[in-house]
């Protein structure tokens, strides 16, 4: 596990996972909100966020997370292993009103952009969400099927799921002496 690629919707644990699994098997973690997002909000432009994307992707190893608005593609075709956090809509829900009304700001939020207030920023996650949920998610499951026989894919579906594999990702060494 050299290349990780972590894919779930907003509040499904992509960060933490990311934070965490990095600590594990001692790999960089590369945060896509970060690269896209200059401070602001303002998004880079194509050709420099194309050009990140590369240099990021030519590293030996690294985890990365986030759905952008250039999509994952890339990544994906590049990983080894591809994490799906598969969580409830319900639990996404529970966890980024948990997060935005404690005021935390996530793990991999750009530098220099602030969150929105919360009457804004959660009406525009529930459809978000919703859209995810009609849309992206089937998608993406196609998408994992067909790459089943080339890549590891792991389904995540719950917190008891996410900590079994990182219990396991501790465990078991690698011959280049990190923890996968």
């Amino acid at each position: 596990m050299k290349r990780v690629a972590i894919l779930g919707p907003g509040g499904a644990g992509k960060s933490r996972l990311a934070v965490e699994l990095g600590a594990a098997i001692e790999t960089k973690v590369i945060y896509l909100d970060r690269l896209f997002w200059k401070p602001g909000w303002v998004p880079r432009p194509k050709e420099e966020w194309d050009a990140m994307q590369r240099r990021e992707r030519a590293g030996d190893s690294w985890i990365v997370e986030g759905l952008t608005e250039g999509g994952m593609d890339p990544w994906l075709d590049e990983a080894d292993t591809v994490l799906f956090l598969d969580t409830p809509p319900l639990v996404c829900i529970w966890r980024v009103t948990r997060r935005r009304l404690n005021a935390e700001a996530g793990v991999g939020m750009p530098l220099g952009c602030e969150p929105a207030p919360f009457y804004r920023a959660f009406l525009k996650f529930l459809r978000r969400l919703s859209q995810y949920q009609r849309t992206t998610r089937p998608a993406i499951q196609v998408d994992l099927a067909r790459r089943a026989n080339s890549q590891r894919i792991v389904v995540l579906r719950n917190e008891r799921e996410s900590r079994e594999f990182l219990k396991n990702a501790r465990s078991h060494g690698q011959s280049d002496g990190r923890r996968t």
